[in-house]
């Protein structure tokens, strides 16, 4: 089947020569800083996290997110989620890829990464989540291959596709509560300390994912002649919606608890998000667009339509990656006396997270077009 990703137009190849531009971009700037470590970036004694860490807690939550398509699609028999099943087990692989990448990059010196698999400790949450995604990375891939495999020669999909799920879905789901583990170990931030922040990464993470799984398929019906279905390109925009719906519920649980109860150090932290400081813009634009997106979502028409369905989707992620990731991770680090957090990515911060996620979406771009191949070669189309 990777013959399929060989082959293709014009346009094909000038979007995956510019994304291997980037990806290019990105080597430059791990050698910088596998050579030298962070001198590279804008981190310091202020902000000891910085621009690959704000990617950690999204991308975790949009692996597991995977599991809320993959895990009917593939368990349940006649799911209309059926056609949908390989591009979420791609989506997972994928988010579990970049997690590794950014987490080594976040060691400083990329060699540092075996160091962390050698040398587990049950204190450090990071050497749980490394075995998890590597584990959900091997899983998730071999499924979704071995679908695709299935569809292009006609066949029922293997056995054991069953038992990987089955064992993918306690990883999956473990990614995002480490995810907030890890931000909850640093002492000092009120942000982080939160009980509401796992569920709220995973219900956030559910929304997104739907979201972007929503891209993939219609950019691949698109381009590709991929077929969906239009009822689940539909139930899947109900699956953004409603998971939206509950983490905006989440995060006014949460809000409402802290400031009746005068609970001043979070109601500070919250300040930090919403109020007079340089985060207030960004997490209000999160809030407003994450908000309308779910609001139009839960409108039937506009679900039924799998253009708005895509372009809604798609603002709801990047909403959700702006609440779980830069202003996140950023604001969190604000610590008593200080009015901000003195970071600004570097050049190399900034080729090296643009790089991984242009690496991403060629991985995507290969593996939707070797799917949708398989689909149209067993059609005869």
């Amino acid at each position: 089947m990777i013959e399929q990703a060989l082959t293709g137009h014009r346009n094909y190849w000038i979007w995956s020569l510019a994304l291997l531009a980037m990806v290019a971009g990105a080597f430059y700037a791990s050698a910088l800083q596998s050579a030298d470590g962070f001198v590279h970036t804008g981190m310091g004694n202020n902000a000891i996290w910085g621009l690959y860490h704000a990617q950690l807690p999204f991308l975790a939550s949009i692996a597991a997110a995977s599991l809320a398509v993959l895990v009917p699609g593939t368990l349940q028999k006649y799911s209309f989620l059926a056609r949908l099943a390989p591009l979420a087990a791609f989506l997972g692989a994928t988010a579990s890829a970049m997690s590794l990448l950014f987490i080594a990059a976040d060691l400083g010196m990329q060699r540092r990464f075996l160091t962390l698999l050698l040398n587990p400790s049950p204190g450090a949450p990071a050497s749980w989540q490394v075995p998890l995604l590597l584990l959900f990375l091997a899983l998730t891939l071999a499924v979704g291959w071995a679908q695709v495999g299935a569809v292009q020669k006609g066949v029922k999909q293997p056995a054991w596709i069953r038992s990987a799920v089955m064992i993918a879905i306690p990883a999956g789901l473990a990614l995002p509560v480490i995810s907030a583990f890890m931000l909850a170990v640093v002492p000092g931030s009120e942000l982080w300390t939160s009980p509401l922040l796992a569920p709220r990464l995973m219900a956030s993470g559910v929304a997104a994912g739907a979201g972007i799984m929503l891209v993939m398929a219609v950019a691949a019906e698109q381009l590709a002649g991929f077929k969906a279905g239009e009822e689940a390109l539909e139930r899947l925009a109900a699956v953004a919606a409603w998971a939206g719906l509950g983490s905006l519920v989440l995060t006014g649980i949460e809000a409402g608890t802290v400031v009746l109860g005068n609970v001043t150090a979070q109601t500070s932290a919250l300040g930090l998000l919403y109020g007079n400081s340089p985060f207030a813009s960004a997490s209000l634009f999160s809030l407003l667009a994450g908000a309308a997106a779910i609001g139009l979502l839960l409108v039937p028409s506009l679900r039924r339509s799998s253009i708005a369905a895509a372009s809604l989707g798609a603002l709801l992620a990047f909403s959700v990656w702006l609440q779980s990731g830069l202003t996140l991770i950023l604001a969190g680090q604000v610590r008593e006396g200080l009015a901000t957090v003195d970071y600004a990515p570097a050049l190399p911060e900034i080729l090296l997270t643009s790089g991984v996620w242009a690496g991403a979406v060629l991985l995507i771009t290969v593996l939707l077009k070797i799917t949708a191949s398989a689909q149209l070669e067993r059609e005869g189309l």
